[in-house]
């Protein structure tokens, strides 16, 4: 078995990955600054793990293309990765918070006003918590649809909106890989965007009604390692979004659960299919 891992930097969890994936043959590490294509690639199946969402799916599409299956695919990194078309698929098999989308400014205003403030407005694309804003009045959805008409990259005149959740002082990080649920933890901070990214702070979370409801939310789409965020709202459980080039480094250490195994057994499975 050859194992290919896509990278930019060699992050902690792509350390872990690639001496997981070496107990089960041969891995290939291939920087970005060295893919290029077309060109042939002697490899079985190809862990994609590049920082930028993009550059990692449209690796995905240039290994399939070469018959060489990939994690995550191109299809569900395209879906998974954006915001907006994740909520269409999720609303179909879980409860997610109340959400408006508009292509325009004065459209925009609309779905504000029609979830009403408190809300949050979020680019399509992203991680980290950047580019989140909380709008509080319609000052602020002024400040923040003007910024938005000025920056470069199209995709921010993209506007989806989302009713603000009060949230218990944290939220849920579950892992669920190949339909099975790994593990979970809650992120707590002071502030209301609560990533471990940005100094939230992660213990475990033991829950079978969190596991119930990762299942369902990766079942909206039906491959893949996903990282899914939940939010504990005032009537339940509520799925925020789902990342598909999922960070575990905080996860697997306060868990104890062996999160970059996984992925690379589920990455050995689809290969052998």
């Amino acid at each position: 078995m050859k194992i290919g891992i896509t990278y930019s930097i060699v992050r902690k969890e792509e350390i872990m990955i690639k001496e997981r994936a070496g107990e089960f043959g041969e891995v290939v590490m291939l920087h970005e600054d060295e893919v290029t294509f077309p060109k042939e690639y002697d490899v079985d199946v190809v862990i994609i793990r590049n920082v930028s969402h993009f550059k990692g799916m449209y690796l995905a599409k240039l290994f399939e293309d070469l018959g060489i299956p990939t994690i995550n695919s191109f299809n569900l990194m395209f879906e998974a990765g954006d915001k907006l078309l994740a909520t269409l698929r999720l609303q179909k098999k879980v409860p997610v918070p109340k959400w408006g989308a508009a292509v325009s400014e004065n459209a925009a205003k609309k779905v504000a006003h029609e979830l009403g403030f408190p809300l949050v407005s979020k680019p399509v694309f992203g991680s980290w918590g950047r580019l989140l804003a909380k709008i509080n009045d319609e000052d602020s959805l002024d400040s923040v649809l003007e910024h938005r008409k000025w920056m470069k990259n199209p995709l921010y005149n993209i506007h989806y909106m989302q009713e603000f959740v009060e949230k218990p002082g944290r939220d849920i990080r579950s892992y669920v890989i190949g339909g099975e649920f790994v593990t979970a933890i809650y992120r707590y901070s002071n502030h209301w965007i609560t990533n471990t990214a940005r100094g939230g702070k992660a213990e475990p979370c033991n829950d079978e009604e969190v596991a119930e409801i990762s299942i369902k939310a990766w079942e909206a789409f039906g491959e893949g390692a996903l990282a899914i965020d939940i939010f504990e709202g005032p009537n339940g459980l509520l799925v925020n979004e789902v990342n598909p080039n999922m960070e575990f480094k905080n996860a697997q250490r306060v868990t104890g659960v062996d999160i970059a195994k996984k992925l690379v057994e589920y990455a050995v499975e689809v290969a052998k299919r």
